[in-house]
């Protein structure tokens, strides 16, 4: 790793939202390339313990951002952050990692190899200095600046007492927006996220291009950080409204070129075309009786439009 530098709060390229939080850092040690915190950044954050659909989503969300000239900032923690970071680097995207502990000190030591990626296509930054120890109460302070940074903040996946929700709870602090992907209610891992929306704090998400529908009535925001963001969002909105165009077309063409029945038309609208879904999501995303489910699976592989692969379901077109 590179030699940490300094980035103080004086300084001319300090970020302007995160100087007008509450006890904003004095100082910031950093690796990497400063220049991304001139772009427009969302937050990512949610639990560790993620599930084939937390993933899938937080995959989803950020591909389908990727057309703006965005970075994607998060924690550097195992699950959903790592998910985030990794992501944003195949999508081309820089990312900036906020450090709950010393600079020169990378926890978890699992995420050392994505960290020198980061260092080398993003930002690292912590508030810690060498190898300050990663003590449980740095994390909430490591929160505010991952929403002070951005926008935005979106939740994917959190139980009730999560530090995604301590993310959010600075978000709302800070007047910055909110997003949350719904989940079953049933399942811990929702129930952060479903608080969130029961007290109208956060937007119900499903996918990159409803942050991109809120974010559209808030074109100040782009204008305010970078004209070059704001450029980029008003010339993506016609390529992103081509990209629903072409969903439509592809399911009409699916329902008249393949004769499928409701629910085989269901089943393949929801295997997403990048990665795949095992048996529990896909029942779960298209919500149908397991032996229709079997049944429309069945139909579809025979007509080889998906795949079974280590268990999982793929669409092949």
């Amino acid at each position: 790793m590179l030699p940490a530098k300094i980035l103080q709060i004086g300084d001319s390229n300090y970020p302007n939202l995160l100087k007008h939080i509450t006890k904003p850092p004095e100082k910031l040690f950093y690796r990497g390339n400063l220049d991304h915190l001139t772009k427009t950044c969302i937050s990512i954050v949610g639990t560790r313990k993620y599930s084939a659909y937390g993933e899938e989503m937080t995959q989803k969300i950020i591909r389908d951002l990727s057309c703006l000239d965005i970075c994607i900032v998060s924690g550097l923690a195992l699950g959903i952050d790592s998910i985030a970071h990794r992501t944003a680097l195949e999508c081309g995207l820089p990312t900036i990692a906020v450090l709950g502990n010393g600079i020169d000190y990378i926890y978890p030591a699992e995420n050392l190899g994505l960290a020198l990626e980061i260092e080398k296509n993003g930002l690292i930054l912590s508030e810690y200095p060498g190898k300050f120890e990663a003590l449980r109460t740095n994390f909430p302070q490591r929160n505010r600046i991952v929403s002070g940074l951005s926008i935005g903040t979106i939740m994917i996946e959190a139980p009730e007492k999560s530090g995604a929700l301590i993310t959010a709870k600075y978000a709302l602090e800070q007047g910055r927006e909110i997003f949350a992907v719904p989940g079953d209610i049933d399942r811990e891992n929702s129930l952060g996220t479903l608080r969130l929306l029961q007290k109208g704090a956060a937007y119900a998400i499903s996918s990159g291009d409803d942050v991109l529908e809120v974010l559209k009535q808030q074109p100040h925001l782009f204008r305010n950080l970078a004209k070059k963001n704001y450029l980029t969002f008003q010339r993506t909105e016609m390529e992103r409204q081509a990209r629903l165009k072409n969903k439509d077309q592809l399911k009409e063409k699916l329902k008249h070129s393949y004769n499928l029945s409701s629910s085989q038309e269901k089943i393949i609208s929801q295997l997403p075309k990048h990665s795949g879904l095992d048996m529990e999501a896909l029942c779960t995303k298209a919500n149908l009786p397991i032996s229709e489910l079997l049944q429309g699976i069945s139909v579809l592989e025979i007509k080889q439009l998906i795949t079974t692969k280590s268990g999982k379901y793929y669409r092949n077109c």
